[in-house]
């Protein structure tokens, strides 16, 4: 317990190297610290002649719509409020749900596996460190959407997979799981960055709670839907596969963000995403 707590509080010396959010330092009426900010980002990515071009006038300059946006109060409703981001929203959220139910629906069925538990615990736990790192070089690499898709989509059709595979197939049925569950970390790893990539600034905060709050629903609800088991033995299986599938596919409806500047308003990122909608329809 010694070890475990020393690891913890070993992570609030962390935030003196991290940088602060050069947006909310303009916002704050700080921009000589905004400006020190982006020119270490700019030298750390070896872009030092673009950090020196940077001054307070070039960065008032283009946050002007920033600063007048964040005069105006914001409340939860803002995330429902327009077309664009309420679309995200209930996309997320199912996302969110999704990936969290499923998860959860695995981890308690383990018992079921018939093998040591302690064993099956260990290899439930490694198989998130190369689906987390695959899953890091596709978002990067392919895109955010690709990968949020893809990780959940799997995941659904390797715990639906299992319903058809004989329960003397032991192995079998644990390498499935063990593929589902690694998708679902991927998945976790994903929707995190990609959450607070799709909302502006001053909703992100919000929508990070609320997205946080479908996914403490959805671990909430997987124990309720494991008790159906006793009525239809396979019952729970599908609905824990349907419902990182149909996320899945709702994944595929939210914007990529992958080297795409962040809309600084909303009205912003309503503007853009209208725009590619129209450049797909022709």
């Amino acid at each position: 317990m010694g070890v475990f707590c020393a690891v913890v509080f070993s992570y609030l010396l962390l935030p003196r190297w991290f940088a602060e959010s050069a947006r909310w330092l303009v916002i704050a009426g700080r921009p000589d610290e905004a400006v020190k900010q982006l020119q270490r980002m700019a030298s750390m990515n070896r872009k030092e002649e673009e950090g020196d071009r940077l001054d307070i006038e070039v960065l008032r300059s283009n946050m002007q719509k920033e600063t007048a946006s964040a005069k105006s109060s914001h409340t939860f409703f803002d995330l429902v409020r327009t077309p664009v981001v309420r679309r995200i929203s209930f996309c997320l959220c199912f996302v969110w749900f999704s990936s969290s139910f499923a998860f959860y629906g695995l981890a308690m069925d383990l018992q079921n596996f018939g093998v040591n538990i302690f064993l099956i615990q260990l290899v439930f736990g490694a198989v998130d460190f190369p689906a987390k790192f695959i899953s890091v070089l596709t978002v990067g690499f392919i895109g955010r959407r690709f990968t949020q898709t893809l990780t959940l989509i799997l995941a659904g059709l390797s715990i639906l997979a299992n319903i058809f595979v004989p329960q003397d197939l032991k192995t079998l049925c644990i390498v499935l799981a063990v593929i589902g569950k690694g998708c679902l970390a991927a998945s976790f790893n994903c929707v995190v960055l990609y959450t607070s990539e799709l909302y502006r600034t001053v909703i992100r905060q919000t929508s990070m709670g609320l997205s946080n709050t479908m996914a403490c629903l959805g671990s909430i609800l997987a124990p309720l839907v494991k008790m159906l088991e006793e009525y239809i033995p396979f019952l729970p299986l599908i609905i824990y596969g349907a419902a990182p599938i149909i996320s899945g596919i709702a994944a595929t409806f939210l914007p990529e963000t992958l080297n795409v500047p962040l809309p600084g308003t909303i009205e912003e990122l309503e503007t853009r995403l209208v725009e590619s909608i129209g450049r797909q329809e022709e």
